[in-house]
């Protein structure tokens, strides 16, 4: 960006095009798009790494209601996979249920037992025959690994990078595709100047630099304008979601890294337009002569 010379204009005087400064409206789109595309994938992606880690190493042993609890707490923590077995308490499965049910709908509800489990590090118990000893002890037992809803959200998590990742590619090849219309209409206009550079002796690669300046400065401007547009709506939309009283899960989230990560999207845009613009004059200039 530096050899492009970012902070000069254009010595064929390119920015007093008023043709080409639709540029920097449709990058701001694209990075809009980009921005709120990314930032949705890294949140969850991020927010499926915590539950993962949250969630590795512990089972959730189901009761019936109103069931004894001690038979299973003693099994499950005689077994020497299991670290720690702990009863939930009825106020705090009360808790869980109650922005799905209401509060005020669970008194006379037969809530089962809850006891949450903490696996020894690196046990692999037999979750199988586990099940089968506790069922003998209490009738109706189950168990819950969190597999089942964990492997499902992961895979929306992934499903959710793979369209970010196309839908930055078809941004990027958008914009690039904006640009070297612009930079081919650009050149048919200014040809006569382009032309007075050959003859005094200017290279083309020197001619390109000026194109790749003028995009580079548009670029930056939507792109940089889009991306703040689309982190003020994740922000919002983070903010919307967290006020609401009927979630029971975590809320995806982006971090510092996502952040600074979405920030790096202005960047890329001009790097693209730069690249379009320079590429373009080099074809249409061997072309040319």
């Amino acid at each position: 960006m530096a050899g492009f010379g970012f902070g000069r204009g254009s010595e064929l005087a390119l920015e007093r095009d008023r043709e080409r400064r639709w540029i920097a409206a449709v990058v701001a789109a694209l990075a809009f798009l980009a921005t709120l595309a990314l930032g949705l994938a890294l949140a969850l992606s991020g927010t499926a790494k915590r539950w993962q880690a949250n969630f590795a190493g512990t089972l959730t042993v189901e009761l019936p209601a109103g069931a004894d609890p001690a038979p299973a707490l003693t099994l499950l923590r005689a077994d020497p996979a299991v670290a720690a077995a702990t009863q939930i308490s009825r106020a705090a499965a009360e808790a869980l249920l109650s922005p799905w049910l209401g509060a005020g709908n669970l008194q006379d509800l037969p809530i089962p037992v809850l006891i949450d489990v903490r696996l020894v590090a690196g046990a692999a118990p037999n979750l199988a025959a586990l099940g089968q000893r506790l069922e003998a002890a209490v009738p109706d037992a189950a168990i819950d690994d969190h597999g089942r809803w964990l492997g499902g959200f992961l895979a929306l998590a992934r499903a959710a990078g793979l369209v970010a990742a196309i839908v930055l590619a078809a941004v990027g090849l958008a914009a690039a595709s904006c640009v070297a219309f612009a930079t081919r209409a650009g050149l048919a206009m200014h040809r006569e100047a382009v032309d007075l550079l050959h003859l005094v002796g200017a290279p083309d690669g020197y001619i390109a630099v000026q194109f790749a300046r003028a995009a580079m400065r548009l670029a930056f401007a939507g792109a940089g304008l889009g991306a703040v547009g689309a982190a003020v709506v994740l922000v919002a939309a983070s903010a919307v979601a967290s006020s609401s009283a009927t979630l029971a899960f975590p809320l995806p989230s982006l971090g510092w890294s996502d952040w600074l990560l979405l920030a790096c999207v202005p960047f890329a845009a001009t790097l693209v337009a730069a690249a379009a613009a320079y590429g373009t004059v080099m074809r249409n200039l061997a072309r040319i002569l």
